[in-house]
């Protein structure tokens, strides 16, 4: 015998309404009925929910402890009930995936606009390289995600964001020269970047590649948050999305390096499937597309 929804939903509503029989009334059910799922239920967890006095009851402290319970069973399934029936993941819990410059800089303010509109909202958010969001994607694992370069299934839908410019930071005080530097020239620093399969690694790699050189002294951080004060203490110099470091050049803590020829960027899209783009979807797509031109985040 399994614990069931409708034993909780009896249980529930007996503790709630007061007796057997009102929660018989409120469920449309006979009151033997009720006090079958009862029985049942009483069973499965081998103990007793109710002390019955005639006509009246009061709850057991083993059911006093159940009722926290089955409400938090009985709410996630509405939620989930109401997430399929609508295909509206604001009806439940929203499953993002996002770049780190799109977390650093806009996630806060997308999840502020979110609590305001729908204070009941779960969310979900998996920051990370391009590689790893794109199979949680391709698996179904998130409802929406920015990506760069994403490396997504035919069928998904995509939308261009911008280009998510990259450059090399250094701290101030540095003596690498404020003149041009070409890959030779840079290689020959201790250098700091993502770790594979991160499409800053690939980008990084393929820029000396292409010069013919090797980088002599390579770290490895798959954080840029952590990546970051690493740069400002002057430990290394650093791969970075420009637009994550724009405060800090204005702040004096970093200097942005001028390499010939220049690193380009990544171009990154807002993907979700197609399939499920209710409205519900598209207010968060929209929400996301006024944040990324609010914040200049892409070129």
């Amino acid at each position: 015998m399994h614990l069931t929804l409708a034993q909780l939903r009896t249980f529930e509503r007996i503790v709630r309404l007061g007796s057997f029989h009102a929660a018989a009334q409120h469920l449309g059910l006979t009151q033997p009925s009720i006090s079958q799922r009862i029985h049942e239920l009483e069973e499965i967890l081998g103990a007793a929910l109710f002390v019955r006095r005639g006509p009246k009851i009061s709850v057991t402290a083993e059911g006093t402890a159940l009722i926290a319970y089955a409400d938090r069973i009985l709410q996630t399934a509405q939620e989930l009930s109401d997430r399929f029936r609508t295909r509206n993941p604001l009806m439940g819990l929203l499953r993002l995936g996002l770049t780190e410059t799109f977390g650093l800089i806009c996630l806060p303010e997308l999840l502020r606009r979110l609590e305001t509109r729908y204070p009941s909202l779960k969310t979900s958010v998996q920051v990370g390289d391009t590689a790893t969001l794109s199979r949680l994607f391709n698996e179904q694992q998130l409802d929406v995600a920015v990506l760069s370069e994403p490396d997504v299934a035919d069928d998904v839908k995509r939308e261009p964001l911008g280009t998510n410019e990259l450059s090399w930071f250094v701290a101030p005080d540095s003596n690498i020269a404020l003149g041009a530097l070409s890959p030779a020239d840079l290689c020959a620093h201790h250098l700091i970047i993502p770790p594979p399969p991160a499409r800053l690694y690939s980008t990084a790699m393929r820029w000396f590649s292409q010069a013919g050189v090797v980088p002599q002294r390579l770290s490895m951080c798959n954080s840029l948050s952590v990546t970051i004060p690493t740069i400002v203490s002057g430990l290394a110099v650093g791969l970075i999305p420009a637009r994550v470091m724009e405060d800090k050049v204005a702040n004096g803590e970093v200097r942005r390096l001028n390499v010939s020829p220049p690193l380009g960027g990544h171009r990154v899209s807002i993907c979700y499937q197609d399939s499920d783009s209710s409205a519900g979807l598209q207010e968060v797509i929209q929400l996301i597309r006024e944040l990324v031109a609010s914040y200049r985040l892409f070129i």
